[in-house]
């Protein structure tokens, strides 16, 4: 991973977070957008928790080197539909108190980021924090 190598200090905790919006997570994860679930949907929210931090386990945590010890994982369910992933994440970072936000730009394609907007051009807009863009190997 480029900013492990090139950003990590011996010391540095990382932080990963996954923001899901609300619409999204019900998509996603079969889990109602709302936030009163029914006790009988308990069991469905926390199975959509567990896949969620399944995946970053399995896409970055695993990809870590050794030395990095106990990442902290973040699964945010958005709140508002009103409220973009990067607003959540700059959000984030600032209750961190992040140094900083490392994303990787995921080109989309100039079509679907007009209409889907680009969480990592929000980001570098309206973060208090440095960002730092690492492409995608393509």
């Amino acid at each position: 991973m480029w900013a492990v190598d090139n950003l990590y200090r011996e010391g540095d905790q990382i932080h990963l977070v996954h923001v899901v919006p609300r619409l999204a997570f019900a998509a996603q994860y079969g889990v109602p957008p709302v936030d009163f679930v029914p006790a009988a949907e308990n069991s469905s929210y926390e199975s959509a928790v567990q896949r969620a931090e399944q995946f970053i386990i399995d896409r970055f945590v695993r990809a870590l080197p050794v030395t990095i010890k106990s990442p902290v994982v973040h699964i945010i369910k958005s709140e508002v539909d009103t409220e973009s992933v990067g607003h959540v994440l700059c959000k984030k970072a600032d209750e961190l108190d992040a140094i900083g936000i490392v994303m990787a730009s995921h080109n989309k394609g100039r079509m679907a980021e007009f209409f889907l907007g680009s969480v990592t051009q929000y980001c570098t807009h309206h973060s208090k924090r440095p960002i730092i863009i690492v492409p995608t190997p393509k």
